[in-house]
């Protein structure tokens, strides 16, 4: 990137207010663009060999502006010949505002058509119009040629905008064109530095004794000395080692300014016109972009659904072809969702604006801009993938509902602030902020790990433990609760997210927590007449034999009926609390477990432990039933085991009872 020291009208400092926008110039070759930007910055922007041979622009030049109050904005110059319209275009995709030139003596010329209709189709808002060379020819001839600039601009962002008329030459007009000019930057909205760096770059070079250096207009964001950037397509990293804002030494530099950046362990080929330097980890390259593409209606004839074309992207200028969502051809002067299909990567993002060029016959044919980098190619035969694309275009109009619909596509599936941050093209601090927003309208959900899902994801995550509840009560009915891992298994979503979702239920009354688990409040276990009759002849067989009790492989035997029926209803009185399974085989009335423990405490605290013999003696029992009950009340922290013997636990919370 060329650029020159800042100069204007005798303002020699470059420090005050900055003005974050960049003017580029348009128009026909040879009709004095490069002369007007040398008379706003005293700088010749012509700079190749070639260039001063030829007496023509053929690559970019850029320089900056003083204006009243210290203000500064950068201008850029672009190549006004048929032959140089990639880097007319790669100049144009960094403008905020245009100014068109055209010159008295040849009035409106292909190139002035051309050069407009690109800058509106990347989406330039703002300009002017200078009438050059106006010391060449009558007064009425540049009356003609306003008239002239007034039809090409009509219904155009030109329609309403100055046409000042001046000489390069001889000053004559440059008063009113600075004035006019002037106004032009003061009503054009400055450029957003918000958002993840990234910087197209125009030119890469090597100076001697201070190492590569990287030039562009930012599109976004704001780079600093000692940031590392990636660079794209190659994923390398780079250390910024110095920064210039048009040709000044700087500490950062910002979206809309012309940037240099002095960057460490770097050579000048890695990074040609075309590559991106952007903030890691939050752009990837892809070789299939979604756009909303408007075919130009002075082309003609139709489009098919899949052309051959260059794009035109930020400094990108690669061939590919444009394939519409449907088969059937694009009319002049038409719209549509379209996919860019492209034989090398470019790095791009939602709102990008673009230039299309037919390969043969070379010419404009139509833009438009970036709405998706895919993964994939389109595929046709899906009905939806234009819709699809819609809703993401509105969507991602503003940060809030761009998060939204991220975390929304996301599913169930939790995604931590750097990775929302990236999908939704924002910095880590505006996705944050963000993100509190919605999570306090009720539209996202916070999980451990700093990690968020949709509200919808909740809900989902809601259903289907609800589904999973009623699916086991339907096979076991007579079951009071179910473990959570057992609820859990079989649902493949993030265990965080069903916590969340089980504590939503709970505290909303549809699931009740109990000691046996989770149960449907809906759901209550309830026996019929014969389950109630066989309850009941189990209950009080239990209680009949203390501590000496069936085991539960003998108790159908027991009680006359069969292991098919007793299971279920046995498991009921387990969980319901009225039976104690003090091991796989032994089972206890829920009182005489209650005996047991307070016996067992109330040894302990006379003799200061308690063994398996003396356990046997103290509940009157045999070794098959005190070994596992001393192990059940180690597991219920009543004791704990010391060689072969139990103390009590220190400081249970009840002394008396288990």
């Amino acid at each position: 990137m060329r650029s020159c020291p800042t100069t204007a009208k005798g303002a020699a400092q470059a420090a005050g207010q900055v003005i974050s926008l960049t003017v580029g110039t348009a128009g026909h070759i040879d009709h004095g663009k490069t002369q007007l930007v040398r008379m706003l910055t005293g700088c010749d922007t012509d700079r190749l060999p070639e260039e001063k041979a030829r007496g023509m622009t053929i690559d970019l030049g850029f320089a900056a502006c003083v204006l009243p109050s210290n203000r500064r904005v950068g201008i850029v110059d672009v190549p006004g010949h048929e032959r140089f319209i990639h880097n007319m275009v790669a100049g144009a995709a960094g403008m905020d505002a245009v100014l068109l030139v055209v010159a008295a003596d040849d009035g409106v010329m292909p190139q002035t058509v051309e050069h407009l209709q690109i800058i509106n189709l990347l989406g330039v808002t703002a300009g002017m119009t200078a009438i050059t060379k106006i010391d060449l020819v009558p007064p009425e001839r540049v009356a003609e040629v306003a008239d002239q600039v007034r039809a090409l601009a009509a219904g155009s962002f030109l329609a309403q905008a100055p046409i000042v008329p001046v000489s390069s030459k001889t000053g004559a007009g440059y008063d009113a064109f600075y004035e006019a000019f002037t106004a032009l930057v003061d009503r054009t909205a400055e450029r957003d530095a918000g958002g993840p760096f990234r910087l197209n770059v125009e030119r890469s070079f090597v100076l001697e004794g201070i190492g590569t250096v990287v030039s562009g207009i930012p599109r976004s964001g704001t780079v600093r000395t000692g940031d590392e950037l990636e660079l794209l397509p190659a994923g390398a990293l780079k250390r910024v080692r110095g920064i210039q804002v048009y040709g000044q030494s700087a500490g950062q530099g910002r979206a809309g300014e012309c940037v240099a950046l002095r960057l460490a362990d770097m050579r000048r080929d890695e990074a040609g016109r075309g590559a991106v330097l952007a903030a890691p980890g939050h752009f990837r390259p892809s070789r299939f972009l979604s756009a909303r593409f408007r075919l130009l209606s002075s082309v003609g004839d139709p489009i098919r659904p899949r052309t051959a074309v260059r794009l035109h992207l930020g400094t990108s200028d690669v061939p590919g072809h444009l394939v519409l969502p449907e088969l059937t051809s694009l009319p002049p002067g038409g719209e549509s969702y379209v996919q860019i299909q492209l034989q090398a990567p470019v790095v791009a993002a939602l709102g990008d604006p673009f230039v299309v060029r037919m390969l043969s016959p070379v010419r404009t044919i139509g833009g438009g801009y970036v709405v998706a980098a895919d993964a994939e190619k389109m595929r046709r035969a899906r009905g939806d993938w234009a819709q699809e694309r819609a809703e993401r275009d509105a969507a991602f109009r503003d940060p809030a509902t761009a998060l939204a619909y991220v975390l929304e596509h996301a599913g169930c599936a939790p995604l931590r602030v750097a990775e929302l941050s990236r999908r939704a093209v924002l910095t880590e601090d505006a996705a944050a902020a963000r993100l509190r927003e919605l999570v306090e309208a009720g539209k996202a959900a916070a999980l451990p790990g700093e990690r968020f899902v949709a509200a919808e994801a909740l809900t989902a995550a809601s259903k289907a433990i609800a589904d999973r509840l009623s699916a086991l009560h339907d096979a076991s009915p007579l079951a009071v609760g179910f473990a959570k891992k057992a609820v859990v298994a079989d649902v493949e979503m993030d265990r965080a997210l069903l916590d969340r979702a089980i504590e939503g239920l709970a505290r909303d009354g549809r699931v009740q927590v109990t000691d046996a688990g989770l149960r449907l409040a809906e759901r209550a276990a309830k026996l019929n007449p014969a389950q109630a009759a066989l309850a009941a002849r189990i209950v009080a067989r239990l209680a009949e034999t203390g501590f000496h009790t069936p085991r539960s492989d003998e108790l159908p035997g027991v009680v006359g009926a069969p292991a098919s029926l007793v299971t279920p209803v046995l498991e009921h009185l387990v969980q319901s609390g009225t039976v104690v399974r003090v091991d796989e085989r032994i089972l206890l009335h829920r009182d005489a477990a209650d005996d047991a423990g307070k016996r067992i405490a109330r040894h302990i605290r006379a003799h200061g432990a308690i063994d398996a013999g003396g356990c046997k003696e103290l509940l009157d029992t045999t070794r098959k039933y005190a070994i596992p009950i001393l192990e059940y009340f180690d597991a219920r922290g009543l004791t704990r085991r010391v060689g072969d013997k139990r103390v009590l636990r220190e400081e249970p919370k009840q002394t008396d009872s288990v």
